[in-house]
């Protein structure tokens, strides 16, 4: 049964990489994976991994055994690279996302809403498109931030005119309700339109309901926006963007 990403249902499923932040149990007996729709990451099971972790116990049992026998300790020939937090501070957005993500969840350090805003701040800043969207729910949630509808959605809006799926998806959803932003149910359903083509399930069905409110000519407008926009975000399918 071919694998299908929890966040969006999309099959489109390809490796992934491990990150410093990774638990020890997933990277001792999991292979990651991301979905490369929503690039959500996911984990399966690896039947390889625990004989990999026996086979190096049993190596390191061996080597501590010799070294005890007298054998003089081999010294690095380099220093490891630096942990995340460390180029987090030395300004890696990509370490800063990582490390607001750790704070957010909990994973590895004491979970703490505010340290989370903070690291999603600083790499937002330098333009990272999941940080920006992250950051933007800390702002529209009030979560280690004073909650400011305004600021979350001029910070979502910027990942999503870049093409970021889940980002679309929420800002159509700010433009629904009027959320930081009057009420727009035309733009509200152009950005789930472009979310939708996109493979956001979520996203079709509240496009779909929002036909009914509006006239030809606003679908027809918005159908021809979404064309704009994705043919800047993803020129490849642009015509997907649109529903006939």
């Amino acid at each position: 049964m071919p694998l299908t990403c929890p966040q969006c249902g999309s099959d489109r499923i390809r490796s992934g990489s491990l990150h410093a932040h990774d638990s020890l149990r997933h990277r001792l007996l999991y292979r990651p994976l991301r979905c490369r729709e929503c690039h959500q990451r996911l984990w399966v099971l690896s039947p390889l991994k625990p004989l990999l972790l026996l086979t190096v116990v049993g190596a390191t049992v061996g080597a501590t055994a010799w070294l005890a026998l007298g054998s003089p300790a081999r010294q690095p020939d380099q220093p490891s690279a630096s942990p995340p937090h460390l180029r987090a501070e030395q300004g890696d957005a990509e370490a800063q996302l990582q490390m607001g993500m750790r704070y957010a969840e909990g994973d590895g350090v004491i979970q703490n809403d505010k340290e989370a805003a903070r690291w999603f701040a600083l790499a937002a800043r330098q333009g990272l498109a999941e940080a920006q969207y992250q950051y933007g729910l800390a702002l529209l949630h009030g979560k280690g931030v004073v909650q400011d509808y305004q600021s979350a959605f001029r910070w979502i809006e910027q990942p999503a005119q870049r093409g970021y799926a889940r980002a679309q998806f929420t800002l159509g959803e700010l433009y629904r309700y009027g959320t930081g932003t009057a009420i727009d149910k035309a733009r509200a359903y152009l950005w789930f339109n472009l979310a939708a083509a996109q493979g956001v399930e979520a996203a079709a069905k509240a496009r779909d309901s929002l036909v009914w409110q509006l006239k030809p000519e606003q679908i027809t407008a918005m159908q021809e926006e979404a064309r704009r926009i994705s043919r800047t975000a993803h020129p490849a399918t642009a015509e997907a963007a649109v529903k006939p």
